[in-house]
């Protein structure tokens, strides 16, 4: 990233092989009022220094095509009634792993259109799930009942029909029968881009789907093109669901080392701002390494962990790109630090919002603890 020094030379950013267009997708990242507190070692090891929880953030992203007029939906965060809507058993370990409140749902943000956008639930034509979990779901009913549900390749078949025809089933048998269902089979994926297959949804190179199976069956992410200038050069938001929980899964990487200074990050146990970068390498980091990830994904979070990892690397590729600006549902770092709905995400390089919230997540841990406990033995 621009104007940083890091702990090791950077290697160079992989070429993802984006076809060039002038095509471009406006993005609103909605905050939707869901919220959670999740332990540590549900999802990823080891516990770091300061790090027995995490806040657990789900944001739902509204694109907006100009040109053809459509609007659609990626993830719909959590539901408000959560705890009398969904099948009894999920609604039992969601109380006892991962509690949320929520105050409002999608529908309720977007039909309120406090700042007068003129983007509503009934201009939405399409909502994606990245994939079938409950923080990612929402609540489909106030939407058209013409409005396509989109889901990944094999989805139908490993979760249809739901509850209560199936008994096991997390999700209601009519949040797959209310809207048309368009599962994208892998014959859709036509394209490649970096590791990943892509699907150019509306057909213009403004907006890929991509299959990143792992985590579930059929999880999808997103590439945007949110800016095309006329020497073929773009920038992108990804929208990468639940291909990590936390930023420290996929970051720091030999592409992005850790820099030499990090920034004062919100909610930050630096002990001094700038944090040196040698502190979390030394005194933080499991491996003392300034070019792998701080953390590592419990495989239990993978349905398939060989699709999953092979998914997650495959994101750090496009992490590593100054033009690319990675958003994965839960990230926590977004908070307050980049523009959220009603504003659109659309000129974040000109802004350098990619420099200000990269390096975020290192302030949950407790560098200053660390490195007193490491003085003192």
């Amino acid at each position: 990233m621009s104007g940083q020094t890091y702990l090791a030379t950077p290697a160079a950013v992989p070429e993802l092989g984006i076809p060039e267009s002038s095509s471009t997708v406006d993005v609103r990242i909605i905050d939707t009022t869901g919220y959670g507190e999740v332990s540590t070692s549900v999802v990823f090891t080891p516990q770091l220094p300061g790090h027995d929880k995490f806040i657990f953030p789900s944001y739902s992203f509204l694109i907006s095509n100009d040109k053809n007029g459509k609007h659609i939906l990626f993830d719909l965060g959590m539901r408000k009634d959560w705890e009398t809507f969904m099948p009894e058993p999920t609604i039992g370990f969601v109380k006892q792993i991962m509690p949320f409140t929520v105050q409002s749902n999608v529908d309720e943000i977007l039909d309120a259109d406090v700042a007068k956008i003129g983007i509503t639930t009934k201009d939405i034509s399409a909502v994606i799930w990245s994939h079938h979990h409950f923080d990612h779901r929402g609540d489909l009913s106030p939407f058209d009942s013409n409005t396509q549900l989109i889901v990944g390749p094999g989805f139908m078949k490993a979760y249809s029909p739901g509850y209560p025809t199936d008994p096991k089933s997390t999700i209601q048998e009519t949040e797959l029968t209310s809207n048309p269902v368009r599962e994208l089979d892998d014959s859709a994926f036509t394209l490649k881009l970096g590791r990943v297959p892509a699907h150019d949804y509306f057909g213009d190179g403004s907006f890929y789907i991509l299959s990143t199976p792992g985590h579930t069956t059929g999880h999808l992410a997103a590439l945007a093109r949110v800016t095309s200038e006329s020497n073929g050069s773009s920038t992108f938001v990804l929208l990468g669901g639940d291909c990590a929980h936390h930023p420290g899964v996929f970051r720091p990487t030999e592409y992005l080392p850790i820099p030499e200074k990090v920034p004062e990050a919100p909610r930050s146990k630096f002990g001094t701002s700038p944090c040196p970068g040698v502190w979390l390498q030394k005194y933080v980091h499991p491996q003392k390494s300034a070019t792998e990830p701080f953390l590592k994904a419990n495989l239990v979070v993978y349905e398939n962990p060989e699709y999953g990892l092979h998914s997650l690397s495959a994101m750090q590729e496009f992490d590593a790109s100054p033009d690319i600006l990675v958003c994965i549902a839960h990230d926590a770092g977004l908070l307050g630090n980049i523009d959220f709905y009603p504003d659109k995400l659309n000129g974040w390089k000109a802004k350098g919002l990619k420099n200000a919230v990269h390096w975020n997540f290192c302030g949950d841990f407790d560098v200053k603890a660390a490195k007193e406990k490491a003085a003192a033995a």
